[in-house]
């Protein structure tokens, strides 16, 4: 079975308020990690949600999604990734390339990641979206003409964050959306493991 990888993963949209009102159906569960998917009416392409929850601190998060070049170690499919430019320190633009299988022609996309804390309500947001125009579109890789991501943080007691991660995204080109949909949920469940894997060797080098 041909498996697509979704960054199509740093990459979404609107939290859903509920599992009825929203059509959320639950695709896929393994070690706490929560994926569910819905239809969009008019577009081929399903949106995914995932929640899950790891040990780490919001700090501990912002931290890996901010070394832009080492997302190649955790989210899934990603093949290379560089900064572009930053606006601040909570504004990051960035290149990523991502490895999709022969006879497929990698993607890539240019995202603007941002960051921001509510202290208030102790929760941290953020957003990840393709911006056109920024580089030139190189000739044997499909420029990705739509994603968006969102996560929902939430630092909860004993150093343990719960998230909401939303995505959407349109790989480009001429992919089926049976094929892309089809594997929908691989990205994700493999991308949140690997991230969980960073941060518990964060945490053994602290305490080592």
């Amino acid at each position: 079975m041909t498996k697509i990888p979704l960054i199509f993963l740093l990459l979404l949209s609107i939290p859903a308020i509920g599992f009825a009102q929203s059509g959320w159906q639950l695709a896929r569960t393994d070690d706490g990690i929560m994926i569910y998917t819905r239809r969009i009416p008019s577009v081929k392409f399903k949106e995914v949600k995932v929640d899950f929850e790891m040990d780490a601190t919001m700090d501990q998060l912002v931290n890996i999604l901010q070394d832009i070049p080492k997302h190649n170690t955790w989210s899934y499919g990603t093949k290379r990734t560089y900064v572009i430019s930053k606006k601040g320190k909570d504004t990051i633009i960035y290149y990523s390339e991502i490895t999709l299988p022969w006879p497929l022609s990698n993607r890539d996309a240019v995202i603007q990641i941002s960051f921001a804390k509510d202290t208030v309500n102790n929760l941290l947001h953020i957003r990840a979206k393709s911006i056109p125009g920024v580089i030139p579109k190189y000739p044997d890789l499909v420029r990705i003409p739509n994603s968006l991501a969102t996560w929902e943080v939430s630092q909860m007691p004993g150093k343990k964050l719960k998230i909401e991660y939303i995505l959407s995204a349109d790989p480009g080109g001429d992919l089926p959306g049976w094929l892309v949909n089809m594997g929908a949920t691989v990205g994700p469940n493999n991308s949140f493991r690997k991230l969980r894997e960073q941060i518990a060797k964060m945490n053994h080098r602290k305490n080592s």
